[in-house]
């Protein structure tokens, strides 16, 4: 996982969580425990595609895949891994 990666991911988490801070924001911190609903669940997913010029198919689009910042950096890099093959 790279640490630019994981601070892009992290600055996009913390835009839709105002009242969560940088250091209450491990790798393996659950979102969802601080605040993440489903509504900011979709959120989260239409930001991080335009972050990182990404897509997620509709079955990436799980709890499990976007509950940590470490499973979030985990798919995007795989889906810029695939984008960068083409």
């Amino acid at each position: 996982m790279t640490e630019q990666l994981k601070q892009k991911t992290q600055n996009v988490i913390l835009e839709l969580l105002p009242n969560v801070e940088r250091q209450n924001l491990g790798d393996e911190t659950d979102i969802f425990s601080l605040g993440l609903d489903s509504i900011n669940a979709m959120s989260l997913i239409f930001s991080l595609q335009d972050a990182f010029d990404v897509k997620f198919e509709t079955d990436e689009i799980s709890f499990d895949n976007f509950q940590t910042v470490t499973k979030i950096v985990e798919l995007i890099e795989k889906k810029q891994g695939i984008k960068q093959e083409i």
